[in-house]
C-alpha cells in the first residue's frame, strides 16, 4: 500500500515539491562538482518547481475527482495560465539578463564584482526544457504516489 496515496492532495503536492528540489540539488551538485545548496531555494532551473507542482496537482485532481470534474478543469486552466506566464516572463527576463550580462562584461573597471554579477545573472537560468522536465516529473510523481487505496 502506498503511504503517500492516503494523504490529502496538498500533502502529495508538497512531497512532489520537496522531491523536485532534491533532484535539482543533485543535478546542480553533480554539474558543479560540489554541493550546490543554493539550488534548493530556486524555483527556476532544471526541473522547474512550478511546472512540477502544477502537473502533479492536475494529475492528482484528475485521478481523484475525474477528468470531467470542475476541480480538474480549474486545475488545468490554472496550470496552463501559470506555465504560459512562466515561459513568457522567463523569456522576457532572459532578454533583460542577457543585455545586463553583456553590459557587465564590458565594464572591466568594476573588476571582480561585475564578473560575479554576470555569473549570477546568466540568461540561461530558465529554459522551456526546464519547464517540460518539471511537467513530466510532477505528472510521474502523481501517477506513482497519488493513487488512493481502494
Amino acid at each position: 500500500m502506498n503511504a503517500l496515496a492516503a494523504l490529502p492532495i496538498w500533502a502529495v503536492v508538497t512531497a512532489c515539491g520537496i522531491m523536485t528540489q532534491l533532484v535539482k540539488l543533485l543535478l546542480y551538485s553533480l554539474a558543479q562538482r560540489h554541493i550546490a545548496l543554493t539550488a534548493i531555494a530556486q524555483s527556476n532551473g532544471l526541473p522547474s518547481l512550478p511546472a512540477a507542482l502544477l502537473s502533479c496537482l492536475l494529475v492528482l485532481v484528475a485521478q481523484r475527482a475525474g477528468w470531467s470534474s470542475p476541480e480538474a478543469g480549474f486545475a488545468l486552466v490554472f496550470a496552463v495560465i501559470v506555465i504560459h506566464d512562466t515561459l513568457k516572463m522567463g523569456l522576457l527576463a532572459d532578454r533583460q539578463r542577457a543585455a545586463l550580462v553583456r553590459l557587465l562584461e564590458h565594464l572591466d573597471e568594476l573588476g571582480e564584482p561585475a564578473r560575479r554579477a554576470a555569473v549570477l545573472l546568466d540568461p540561461r537560468a530558465h529554459h522551456p526544457a526546464h519547464v517540460a522536465v518539471g511537467l513530466v516529473l510532477g505528472g510521474v510523481f502523481a501517477l506513482a504516489f497519488g493513487i488512493e487505496p481502494r
